[in-house]
């Protein structure tokens, strides 16, 4: 047989030193390199940090919410709220965004990344002034471990939690037909606009007011505002079960078959209101659903987007109006039983607000 030449292995690109050394086709340190690091070894030169080049690329892969001996507390990970929240009251997502990015925010002393997120304790700071985050965004139950969810319940007294609803506002606002439940001022028919309208920007202490729950441009009846952000995720969290009622009218009367099927569910496709979220396709949970002559009562524990007016199109009905005289607990009476009308919420009242959040 004859005899063939095997050719040379080329030489490949050594990433860590940034020059090219050959290498066997074993993969192992060719005589050359080996040879080069005998030199260096002889010259008293002692390299064993990776160049520049490696440490930033690893830098950049290693990068999280803050570097490993930037965290604040040692806490930030996927638990917590994100630092932009601790801003909810007085500026918009986008802008709560800007303020972390122009370097304005300090974490315990520390410029936080837009997705750094907080932890019970830790120190947020504006311009140098400390903003109270915690009492408007406490650590959701999905973020708490289980020594922090024992302890946080055992210090929700209703003494401590009455206390601490002195700081907000809460109200009772008769929505009207024709109010958006939005506080973007981009829309003409924004929920803070109408209540500027009625005058409860003289009793809102200056807080940024939000509603509790929504009710569609075209539907009427009690709506909670509130400038406490704890009470949204205390009502409307699935397990919450709080009832809302709804008087209804379709364009005629319903048959007996399809009240029953609006009582054992319908199935019915809904998106939540909110950025990127997708269409759901399911049957609505059982339900109470009443005449009160040609109209009907639903008494709901779930809460889909528009989902009685979707339940009565899928049976074939239109509504004409929708009407909520009640939710989770609160009645509309007094100076708010007329569209329009607010009231701050008082005694009994604000013992309602005080059982949710406990």
């Amino acid at each position: 047989h004859r005899c063939v030449a095997r050719p040379r292995p080329r030489p490949r690109p050594c990433r860590c030193l940034g020059r090219a050394f050959p290498f066997t086709a074993s993969g192992s340190r060719s005589p050359l390199l080996l040879l080069a690091a005998a030199s260096s070894s002889s010259r008293g030169v002692r390299n064993s940090s990776p160049p520049q080049h490696v440490q930033r690329r690893s830098q950049k892969h290693n990068v999280g919410h803050l570097h490993d001996n930037n965290k604040v507390n040692g806490k930030i990970g996927e638990a917590g709220v994100r630092v932009n929240k601790a801003f909810r009251q007085t500026h918009s997502r986008r802008e709560a965004d800007a303020l972390v990015a122009s370097g304005r925010v300090h974490v315990n002393g520390t410029k936080p990344e837009p997705g750094t997120r907080l932890q019970p304790g830790d120190v947020v700071t504006l311009d140098g002034k400390r903003v109270a985050w915690e009492r408007l965004e406490p650590t959701s139950k999905k973020c708490q471990t289980k020594e922090m969810a024992a302890s946080s319940k055992a210090a929700s007294t209703p003494a401590d939690v009455r206390q601490s609803m002195k700081k907000f506002v809460y109200i009772a606002y008769h929505k009207p037909k024709g109010v958006t439940c939005t506080t973007d001022q981009k829309d003409a028919t924004n929920l803070l606009a109408a209540l500027q309208r009625a005058g409860v920007e003289k009793k809102s202490k200056n807080q940024r007011l939000f509603p509790v729950g929504r009710l569609d441009k075209l539907s009427t009846g009690l709506l909670v505002v509130t400038s406490d952000g704890r009470v949204p995720n205390a009502v409307l969290a699935p397990d919450a079960k709080y009832q809302k009622q709804y008087i209804v009218k379709p364009h005629e009367r319903v048959t007996d078959e399809h009240l029953r099927e609006l009582r054992s569910g319908v199935i019915i496709t809904t998106t939540a209101q909110r950025k990127g979220a997708k269409p759901l396709t399911a049957k609505t949970m059982p339900c109470q659903v009443d005449r009160r002559g040609d109209d009907l009562c639903f008494t709901l524990e779930e809460g889909r987007n528009r989902q009685i007016r979707r339940m009565l199109e899928a049976l074939g009905y239109r509504t004409l109006a929708l009407h909520r005289p009640s939710f989770a607990g609160l009645k509309l009476h007094g100076r708010t039983a007329a569209p329009g009308g607010w009231a701050l919420l008082e005694g009994d009242e604000l013992d309602v607000v005080a059982k949710w959040l406990k």
